[in-house]
């Protein structure tokens, strides 16, 4: 069903391909607004015709999750001949609508063909016997059959010149939803990849620290050995949901709910060495290129000595442009952190290029009630760091807790009881600007977040919050720090 071309999709496989088409948003996708009847129509129809692609059936599953869960309904796995003929027609039927007091005729017909041509790993030919028996039950004639090959053609080897001057016809001006997407995705991917490598003691707060640059719970976060091999979780734009993939293995899973379930039974998966996972990062960050962030296992000297070996050797061998380095603020200098200490100044020693940032998380744990200073954690950190061989350190003083609750009641997200007591003393003594972490640090503060007049109030099920005064403790839990580095 492929028609080889050197143009397609210039190093991507199937499998990256399929991914790729998982990772796409949906949310306005026009047959979204249609009824029950049709959606259900759409999303079994182009499955039923695109089974007979090997490379698509290799991967449907989560595609049809995805399309299952974006289209508000569900796919068939198999259909009788008359319920085929009986989606066929609703697909092809044409439809009427008033717009600016003036009659439009469409068909959803030419939308499901390109729908259909871009689940085909590949660029396609009319000349394929699958692909002309779609174009006849549909009844679709020879030209335009063949504009939305070459417009779908365009859209896989990328070339968006061409693809947009085959939307122009109002007759495929529902085709503009696919060339507007793919442009999206096809655009973010060409951005400058980022690559930060994730490392700390057990308990220094790493599961905590990347939930708050992912906005979600993902990382079980327990002061335990919560991972035991390596995680990367690579940022994709637009995405409600995530891709998972271990070990480099032919498939991959979508997820929309539990993520932090399904990451918990991948780690205690001994049969597995390495998890991926696709998902979005938090928009509070607002970041605009691709990022990738890998997690380590948290050495431990009462542990499994392994945990510090995948970390060692990630330092050494894997590729990454920054290391943040997380450091508990309660638990520094002990023997873990300093073996710890000593594997990456031994490896930046030789490799200068790769910049490391010290996290001092939990911060907020510190209480000048009880003549404790954060300026003095901030100068206790600089000199430890500083006497293990690294000059003019970057080191700031973090609460990943606190990101992570104030990033909750933001999105009215519901919080446990103590959340709920946590943040209402956080949100009490926190937006004091002798609270504000991000000016304990050696590192210059140069991101400022916008924040809408429009919305005045933050309401969660529990209760109503200032929604500057939320953003203020966002921003004094030192978040916004680490989006230099990013």
């Amino acid at each position: 069903m492929v028609e080889n071309s050197k143009h397609f999709n210039q190093n991507m496989d199937s499998l990256e391909y399929y991914k790729f088409i998982c990772s796409l948003s949906y949310r306005d996708h026009p047959i979204c607004d249609e009824s029950d009847d049709v959606r259900r129509a759409y999303a079994s129809l182009l499955h039923d015709y695109t089974r007979k692609d090997g490379q698509y059936m290799k991967y449907y599953q989560p595609i049809v999750l995805l399309y299952e869960h974006r289209f508000r309904t569900t796919v068939e796995e198999t259909l009788e001949t008359h319920l085929k003929l009986q989606f066929t027609k609703q697909i092809r039927k044409t439809r009427w609508s008033f717009k600016k007091l003036r009659l439009r005729l469409y068909s959803y017909k030419y939308l499901f063909f390109a729908n259909y041509l871009l689940f085909i790993y590949g660029r396609c030919s009319l000349d394929n016997a699958s692909i002309q028996a779609v174009k006849q039950e549909l009844k679709i004639n020879d030209r335009d059959a063949q504009h939305i090959v070459y417009f779908t053609n365009a859209l896989k080897d990328g070339n968006f010149e061409i693809a947009k001057s085959y939307v122009e016809h109002k007759k495929f001006r529902h085709l503009t939803f696919f060339y507007d997407m793919y442009k999206k995705q096809r655009d973010f991917l060409t951005t400058k990849e980022k690559r930060c490598l994730i490392v700390g003691t057990m308990s220094a707060g790493k599961s905590t620290f990347l939930n708050s640059l992912v906005g979600k719970d993902v990382f079980p976060a327990k002061n335990e050995a919560c991972t035991a091999k390596k995680f990367f979780y690579t940022y994709r734009t637009d995405m409600e949901h995530f891709i998972v993939q271990h070990d480099k293995s032919e498939c991959f899973e979508y997820v929309l709910h539990n993520i932090e379930r399904k990451m918990k039974a991948l780690n205690e998966n001994k049969a597995s060495e390495q998890v991926f996972i696709e998902g979005s990062m938090s928009q509070l960050l607002n970041i605009k290129n691709r990022v990738v962030l890998i997690d380590t296992p948290g050495p431990n000297n009462s542990m499994n000595r392994i945990h510090e070996k995948v970390t060692v050797e990630a330092i050494r061998n894997e590729t990454y442009d920054t290391i943040f380095y997380i450091m508990n603020a309660t638990q520094l200098g002990t023997d873990d952190d300093l073996r710890l200490l000593h594997h990456v100044k031994e490896y930046i020693s030789n490799h200068p290029e790769k910049e490391v940032v010290f996290i001092v998380n939990k911060a907020d744990k510190i209480d000048e009630e009880k003549d404790e200073s954060l300026q003095q954690l901030l100068e206790i950190a600089k000199t430890y760091v500083e006497q293990n061989g690294f000059e003019n350190p970057n080191i700031m003083l973090f609460s990943a807790y606190v990101s992570n609750l104030c990033q909750k009641v933001a999105h009215s997200k519901s919080l446990t009881e103590k959340e709920q007591l946590e943040f209402d003393f956080f949100y009490k003594r926190f937006s004091d600007e002798k609270k504000d972490l991000s000016k304990y640090s050696t590192v210059s503060y140069v991101f400022h977040p916008d924040i809408s007049d429009m919305q005045q109030e933050i309401k969660t099920k529990e209760k109503t919050y200032d929604m500057k005064r939320v953003y203020v403790i966002l921003r004094h839990s030192g978040i916004y720090q680490i989006k230099n580095f990013m």
